[in-house]
């Protein structure tokens, strides 16, 4: 015996009401996945490098307790140039520029080897110790530009820097978990145990986006800690 229109209508509730709960409880689920570290950045050789270095520094600092604070765009025309690699004399500055930096201490390139990470902690090229410099191809553009920078108020310090891919890199950066923007916070001496996070910025070129993720705070005086990093 087929079912009365009261049951089908019945069931055909139930059945939206599985569909809802299913759908919110996978919105819920990208939602803390999105908070958490992707698993291309958690499983990345040089990721795994830094977090055992750390431990075996006595810092236990857990993949797992990074959490997303912070989704920003990357490029502003303000801190970023573009230049034809079609114009006269720029293809050979370009890859001067880029044969100069070859090997040196905190400047990382991509795979391609035709875009280069800069992030040491000196001032250099109009970019300063707290700015972190991205400089490369993008087909047949170069593209010169501060993708990052960090408060000096924080004792901020970029400390490593890869790419997972021509188009996504990392930067991590150790600063004091404070308000930036507050002209109350009390200043802390590097030289001083103030209390510190580790930042990663996720920087994804092709959809400029940069995700910030922040490790839960610690004690540390980073005049003795930057040695060990």
């Amino acid at each position: 015996m087929g079912m009365k229109r009261s049951e089908l209508a019945v069931v055909a509730l139930i059945f939206m009401f599985v569909a809802a709960g299913v759908a919110l409880n996978l919105r819920e689920q990208k939602a803390v996945d999105m908070s958490k570290l992707p698993q291309k950045v958690e499983q990345f050789r040089q990721f795994q490098r830094w977090i055992t270095n750390l431990k075996n520094k006595d810092l236990i600092i857990e993949a797992d307790e990074f959490r997303m604070i912070e989704e920003v765009e990357i490029y502003n025309t303000k801190w970023m140039k573009v230049y034809s690699l079609d114009e006269p004399g720029k293809r050979a500055e370009f890859e001067n520029y880029l044969l100069q930096r070859k090997n040196t201490e905190k400047i990382v390139f991509s795979p391609s080897e035709l875009e280069l990470i800069d992030y040491r902690n000196i001032s250099r090229d109009g970019y300063l110790s707290n700015e972190a410099h991205f400089y490369g191809q993008k087909e047949d553009k170069i593209v010169d530009a501060r993708v990052l920078d960090c408060s000096t108020k924080a004792n901020c310090y970029f400390d490593r820097a890869y790419f997972l891919s021509n188009d996504l890199f990392v930067i991590t950066e150790i600063s004091r978990n404070i308000n930036k923007k507050d002209p109350t916070t009390p200043n802390c001496a590097t030289s001083e145990t103030c209390m510190y996070t580790f930042k990663l910025h996720l920087v994804d070129l092709i959809n400029n986006s940069r995700l910030v993720y922040e490790s839960k705070p610690f004690e540390a005086v980073l005049d003795q800690l930057i040695p060990k990093l």
